[in-house]
């Protein structure tokens, strides 16, 4: 059985639902042959988001992480494929911090790459679209994706970040477009 770790995002800012939320909490109920599936929500805050997700990492021990964000500005799915070493953002986090250019690790290197199989996962013919993306941001979506990178470098651990568009009428494809994603990773 390959472990696989989902995350997703509580609401932020003036968003009234998070599509990374509902799309992890689907895969509470979900049964794919060959997974076991672990699905944690975060707290949109730069405080508690990745120490939440370690817990769940040393916790459950997976194979691959996946962490699901919103992007409500994006129209397809976006492969994430650099976490840059920097917060700076424009609206506060859930518990009203703002940070101006600050490292997220002081010595820390610049980038991390992710080690998901973006290139096999981008090239599926999914019913949703899919498209390679070099920035996560400079909020907490990014902050998450590095920190745990980070964290699991030297690991076996594979570790990615895919940012959602809004859902509207699209969550089943959205989703159907994750578990073909996912099925990659029994290659």
């Amino acid at each position: 059985m390959i472990k696989i770790l989902i995350s997703g995002f509580t609401t932020f800012s003036s968003h009234a639902e998070n599509s990374s939320e509902i799309i992890a909490e689907l895969f509470k109920n979900t049964q794919i042959k060959g997974f076991e599936i672990q699905v944690v929500i975060l707290p949109v805050t730069f405080r508690e988001s990745f120490e939440s997700l370690k817990k769940t990492v040393n916790d459950f021990s997976p194979d691959y992480v996946v962490c699901l964000g919103l992007a409500s500005n994006r129209k397809g799915i976006n492969l994430e494929k650099v976490a840059i070493n920097l917060i700076h953002t424009d609206i506060a986090d859930n518990e009203g911090v703002v940070y101006q250019d600050q490292l997220i690790l002081k010595d820390g290197p610049t980038a991390y790459f992710a080690t998901l199989p973006l290139e096999e996962m981008r090239k599926l013919q999914t019913p949703f679209p899919l498209e390679m993306s070099f920035s996560a941001g400079t909020y907490v979506c990014n902050y998450v994706m590095y920190e745990t990178l980070n964290f699991l470098k030297g690991s076996k651990v594979k570790v990615g970040f895919i940012h959602l568009p809004h859902l509207e009428q699209n969550q089943q494809k959205i989703f159907d477009s994750l578990i073909m994603m996912l099925q990659t990773f029994l290659k």
